[in-house]
């Protein structure tokens, strides 16, 4: 698969990225990395280009090891509703057919008390 080949302007220095992303994906990557970049410059004015770039790789890191962190908490707590819903619907099950089985019965008692029903009318 060729590499595309997209061009990128961070702190105000051109660069030319090769990746197998598309072109406009690369480009909202840069764009963020330069935002995180230009609001660092503006609280720490005296940091070298290296120092801003570190700094940013650092904040930009802190943002994925906490979404990381989050998603792994969502996971697990989808994990736990998907577990309940299973117990809930075998608990459905189980009512099903406990009401199968009690509307059963009470058409056999229905029946009986018809039957007997008759044999009380006959006897009259």
């Amino acid at each position: 698969m060729e590499l595309n080949r997209v061009s990128v302007t961070i702190n105000g220095n051109e660069y030319i990225l090769k990746s197998d992303y598309p072109e406009e994906h690369v480009i909202k990557l840069a764009n963020y990395v330069d935002n995180v970049i230009k609001e660092l410059m503006q609280s720490h004015k005296n940091l070298s280009q290296v120092q801003l770039f570190l700094l940013a790789s650092l904040n930009i890191a802190d943002e994925l090891f906490m979404s990381k962190e989050e998603n792994n908490a969502i996971k697990k707590e989808l994990l736990s509703l998907k577990t309940e819903l299973e117990e809930k619907n075998r608990r459905i099950k189980e009512l099903e057919q406990e009401l199968e089985n009690t509307v059963n019965k009470l058409l056999e008692t229905e029946e009986e008390f018809r039957q007997f029903l008759e044999t009380f009318d006959q006897e009259k």
